[in-house]
């Protein structure tokens, strides 16, 4: 598995830290609403950019060197995070350089974002049509886009471009809704953090929306560098209420500069079974993801799939057709087609999150799940999330995530599972965690698997 921390880790010994620019959204401001055409309304949110980096970001109108801006909307109800909609991105022009972070800014011009300053678009601007361009022409880890940009100019109806959600999903008793914006800018492409990672990797941030049409508004903090899958674990059990048992994993794509996030949580339903959610946040990966896998081998209903409606201009060339689950004897999966079938095909694209559900009798346990790439079939990379237990064959009691295999992940949950007093990981069985129960888990690792 690529988890960022571990090669973020590896990038900072490495000695790859050096000035760089780094943008990040730093605060999710007002909203527009824009009144609904049949059963789809239109939204769009005000951000704020911040340069939290030690040089300037170049910010340049009429040329493919500015950032673009992309706003979504998200629902959180019944258990399951699901993005609502998608929005064209707003084609920024110009700079007016402030302090709204608190980073303390220093130099900047109309066509740069200094060291530590601030630019505001209000929604008006980032819902103005003339400025929105297609997604679908942007390379989100390099910061590319073709320019003059498809759509340039045109306008259309009130919902034409903009955030598009069904009218029926906003104001649903008992949800909580939440907006994420993102910023893409070709001058961070190749650059890294003081932790080795991608300065592009903490370019989205988040915060609650209430209210619906004309009432709408964002309420609460902006959360930082995180993106709206991030709510969902923050506000599992309420406002300000984490739920612990829901997962997030971000994933470093391998070859590019690429990050996806994955999250999971199991739901007991009280009648034997469990609800199995899973969320695949795309946050810039150009190769995008194109199939995704959980290990199970009892019998599985109830199956349940989210995407995005992509609309406006060429990008409502875009394919909306749903993945459809396949059961096979020891996983259950999802695919689109293939990219060199169809380049059109419905791939979870950058700025997307796609949800996928089951309901199985098996308890949860973790274990590894698989995500392809659509871009490049050849890879694939894998999390540690909650999964069905039934799915897995334990190699021996090491195995501690049930995955078949003895590696530093059992390790791992063994030593978290230590430090919390889990009776599971009472060895040798005399009911207390010390030293012998350390000693027992160490040998039945060295005995590997059979």
């Amino acid at each position: 598995m690529f988890k960022i921390t571990a090669i973020a880790a590896l990038a900072a010994t490495c000695g790859y830290a050096a000035a760089a620019p780094d943008v990040i959204c730093g605060a999710l401001t007002d909203v527009n609403y824009y009144g609904s055409v049949g059963d789809v309304s239109a939204y769009a949110i005000g951000t704020t950019a911040c340069n939290k980096g030690t040089v300037e970001l170049d910010w340049i109108d009429n040329t493919p060197n500015h950032p673009v801006i992309s706003v979504n909307i998200f629902r959180l109800h019944d258990g399951r995070m699901e993005q609502l909609g998608v929005t064209f991105v707003k084609h920024s022009f110009a700079v007016i350089n402030g302090n709204a972070c608190g980073f303390g800014c220093s130099g900047g011009a109309f066509d740069a974002l200094g060291v530590g300053c601030s630019d505001p678009y209000g929604a008006g601007l980032n819902g103005d049509q003339t400025g929105l361009g297609p997604r679908s022409e942007i390379n989100a880890v390099t910061g590319d886009f073709v320019y003059p940009y498809t759509s340039r100019g045109q306008s259309g109806n009130a919902i034409f471009k903009r955030s598009q959600v069904k009218t029926a999903d906003m104001g649903t008793p008992g949800a909580l809704y939440f907006v994420e914006g993102q910023y893409i800018i070709k001058d961070e492409n190749g650059h890294l953090n003081s932790e080795g990672e991608p300065t592009s990797f903490n370019n989205v941030s988040y915060k609650r929306l209430s209210g619906i049409g004309n009432s709408a508004n964002t309420t609460g903090g902006t959360i930082r560098e995180q993106s709206a899958l991030m709510a969902w674990q923050a506000h599992g059990n309420g406002v300000n209420q984490p739920d612990p048992s829901i997962t997030v994993v971000p994933i470093w794509v391998p070859g590019e500069n690429g990050k996806i996030e994955v999250a999971s949580r199991a739901i007991d339903q009280g009648d034997g079974t469990w609800r199995y959610e899973y969320a695949v946040h795309n946050q810039n990966s150009h190769k995008s993801v194109g199939s995704f896998s959980v290990p199970v081998s009892s019998t599985t209903t109830n199956h349940y799939f989210n995407d995005v409606d992509y609309h406006s201009s060429v990008d409502a060339n875009l394919s909306g057709a749903d993945w459809a689950p396949a059961e096979g004897s020891d996983a259950i999966s999802w695919a689109c087609e293939p990219a060199i079938v169809n380049s059109n095909a419905n791939a979870i694209r950058w700025g997307t999150t796609y949800n996928f559900s089951f309901v199985t009798d098996a308890a949860p346990t973790t274990g590894d799940v698989s995500i392809g790439m659509w871009r490049d079939p050849n890879t694939t990379v894998t999390a540690t999330l909650t999964v069905p237990s039934a799915g897995l064959t334990p190699c021996n009691e090491a195995d501690i995530n049930a995955d078949g295999e003895l590696d530093f992940f059992d390790v791992s949950e063994f030593l978290d599972l230590f430090g919390a007093g889990d009776p599971s990981i009472d060895f040798d069985k005399d009911g207390e965690y010390t030293f012998f129960d350390v000693s027992a888990f160490l040998d039945f690792f060295g005995a590997g698997c059979p």
